[in-house]
């Protein structure tokens, strides 16, 4: 079953005011919806089998609207005593038998008089009598705008000397654009026929056709009224009033309601950017990184040098200094505001919230929402400190643990084993040497070891030492350049991990409006209604035009 144009409206208003609270959607947006019309001229009455049609008379002071009115409402209501309406009020005129509905407690019904008839051949319309609308007064417009979308026809009486004024008319065709339209040229015994036919080359002007002119006399006395289209507009009445007619404009109605709320959406949609706007955005992201990150990489190359050499000199570890300023600070600064650091200074925290600036200037070029990538990259930034300094002191603290490259280790663990094990055996061999002579020369009486001996013992002892600790030192790294190469790929690292966290945030951007346009997309299609049949015979003369039904101009140049 199709969804009502209230549950829509109600639909398509609450994810409007989701997507404004979440950043897709200008706050102003919503109130696209605000302005759309919801209410019928069914919604004043109780439901039944055919409700009458809702006829209004508008004109500006002095036109002869009451006299009109008096005319085609007939004797009946005349003694009922109901005087014209006061500039102030709306009268409603309507058969007895018809039941008005509940009115919202919102509406003017200090305002309204209501007054009944009991004649049969009236029942299938009601009348309604609005204030002067070329009135200076506020309170009058804002009167006759709280009941144009409870109108079916509008009947627009003009005057031989005013049927040019057009201030009456703007209000009407701003406002009430999309009703049915019947014209009345009223005091037609002031008339003359060239105003008659000016009158209907105007109205073709503003956008009707065909359009149903009707001239009339209403003075009081019949015998003095001059041969006027008076039974002509009863009969049109009557015929507007038929229950076919009454659907055919609440289709149009309805269907002209829709397309207002599917324009309404369709603009907050225009909002949501182009498909896969911020995909796009990958392309330039990467540009603007790369030269932000070699710019980040050669600027911090000397705070990086002189973190590492604090770090080695047993200082207080500057990297746990810079964590806690990010974390510390007043109450009312978000964790990361801080950013004052010994390696992430001001200068990197300005060159990469000019990154993320640039970001946005390019999403707002390409018509993409700001709001939502303005808000998450903010929060990226915010977490930079805590990033660049976790990963730099990581890596700083595993740089230390394990100095060098793999085979840089290897041969600095074989130099430093020769260095004890290569001393020892020439000990060793010292010694034998020694024991052996000692031997020999007790057996045969021999000479006992010389100067010589003990000299080149000593150099061999020395020389077996010397050559592998010798090597072991040169290839051991020195501690300061072990921290800042640590340290220097812990801020490689850092830096490409919040450009991958952008990379990333794009497109699930991208994916969450892409949810949101699909959302809208679907009230859009719901939204829809068959296209209503062409207006043929009596609607086709008193319906505008569409384009001129949507205009905003003056109708009189």
């Amino acid at each position: 079953m199709q969804a009502s144009f209230d549950q829509l409206h109600k639909a398509a208003r609450q994810w409007a005011e989701r997507a404004a609270a979440t950043g897709w959607l200008p706050a102003d947006q919503v109130r696209a919806f605000d302005t759309l019309e919801h209410r019928t001229p069914a919604s004043l009455f109780e439901a039944g089998p055919h409700r009458p049609l809702v006829a209004a008379f508008f004109g500006g002071t002095g036109v002869g609207k009451s006299t009109l009115l008096n005319r085609l409402a007939g004797q009946p209501i005349a003694r009922t005593g109901v005087e014209r309406p006061t500039s102030r009020e709306v009268s409603v005129y309507l058969h007895g038998s018809v039941q008005l509905r509940q009115l919202p407690k919102d509406f003017p019904l200090d305002e309204v008089r209501i007054a009944h008839h009991h004649d049969d051949a009236r029942r299938q319309v009601l009348w309604l009598d609005m204030p002067d609308i070329d009135s200076v007064e506020q309170h009058n417009r804002e009167l006759v705008l709280s009941w144009l979308p409870h109108v079916d026809v509008l009947i627009y009486v003009v005057s031989p000397e005013r049927y040019r004024d057009d201030k009456g008319w703007r209000l009407l065709k701003t406002y009430g654009g999309d009703h049915a339209w019947l014209f009345v040229i009223n005091q037609w015994d002031r008339g003359h026929p060239a105003q008659y036919q000016d009158f209907c080359q105007l109205l073709v002007k503003a956008g009707f056709p065909d359009p149903i002119v009707l001239r009339t006399d209403c003075r009081e006395d019949p015998a003095l009224r001059k041969e006027d289209d008076f039974d002509r507009l009863q009969e049109v009445l009557q015929e507007m009033a038929d229950r076919h007619v009454i659907e055919q404009l609440e289709t149009r109605a309805e269907a002209l309601r829709r397309e207002a709320l599917r324009d309404a959406l369709g603009g907050c949609l225009a909002k949501l950017g182009e498909p896969r706007g911020y995909q796009a955005l990958q392309g330039d992201w990467a540009a603007i990184w790369k030269a932000t990150r070699d710019d980040l990489l050669q600027g911090l190359a000397w705070p990086i040098q002189s973190v590492a050499r604090a770090f080695v000199g047993h200082e207080a570890n500057p990297l746990r200094r810079s964590i806690d300023l990010t974390r510390a600070g007043p109450p009312e600064n978000p964790p990361g505001a801080d950013t004052r650091s010994i390696l992430w200074d001001e200068w990197a925290v300005g060159r990469l919230r000019d990154a993320l600036d640039q970001l946005l200037v390019e999403a707002g070029d390409r018509g993409m929402p700001v709001a939502p990538l303005k808000g998450d990259l903010d929060r990226i930034f915010a977490d930079s400190p805590r990033i660049v300094l976790g990963e730099g002191q990581r890596a700083l603290r595993q740089a230390l643990a394990n100095p060098g490259n793999a085979l840089q280790r290897i041969l600095l663990k074989i130099s430093g084993g020769l260095a004890m094990v290569l001393p020892v055996a020439a000990i060793a061999l010292v010694s034998y040497a020694v024991v052996k002579a000692y031997y020999e020369s007790a057996l045969h009486h021999l000479d006992y070891l010389g100067v010589d001996f003990a000299v080149h013992s000593t150099l061999l002892i020395v020389l077996s030492w010397l050559l592998p600790y010798s090597v072991y030192r040169s290839l051991r790294p020195s501690a300061e350049r072990t921290a800042h190469k640590g340290l220097t790929a812990g801020i490689q690292r850092a830096l490409d991990r919040i450009g991958d966290e952008v990379s990333e945030l794009l497109t699930a951007s991208e994916q969450r409006r892409a949810e949101v346009v699909e959302e809208g997309k679907r009230l859009a299609e719901l939204a829809a209604a068959p296209e209503p049949a062409a207006a043929t015979g009596l609607l086709e003369r008193v319906l505008p035009t569409p384009s001129a039904g949507r205009s905003r101009g003056r109708l009189f140049h």
